[in-house]
């Protein structure tokens, strides 16, 4: 990989979302963040993100957020959307695995 791609993918991470039926992809969606990633705004991201693919924004918990940020992953039941929807599971992937775990442990009071 040349150096300029490799620093742009450290810089602005991706996240990729996907909608799932069984286990066959509906719905599927690259996010290119506008700066390195903040795990305060993972909500917001989240917000761009069912906005860009036309479905609910779902409830987020946090052990979404400790697992986007610790296993680069999080997965949303259907049960966690306030609204119905056409799909079993929604899923938010980091890509570039430039996320790095904290080392902190999960804590109550985030």
């Amino acid at each position: 990989m040349e150096k300029g791609k490799e620093l742009k993918a450290k810089l602005f991470p991706r996240i990729w979302a996907k909608t799932m039926r069984g286990d066959k992809i509906t719905r599927s969606y690259m996010h290119t963040l506008d700066g390195p990633f903040d795990e305060e705004r993972l909500f917001e991201y989240l917000c761009e993100i069912t906005r860009a693919m036309d479905i609910p924004t779902p409830i987020v918990l946090k052990s979404h957020i400790y697992n986007f940020v610790h296993f680069n992953i999080c997965k949303f039941l259907a049960t966690e959307f306030v609204e119905d929807v056409d799909f079993d599971f929604f899923t938010l992937e980091n890509t570039t695995g430039t996320i790095k775990p904290i080392p902190r442990y999960f804590r109550e009071d985030m």
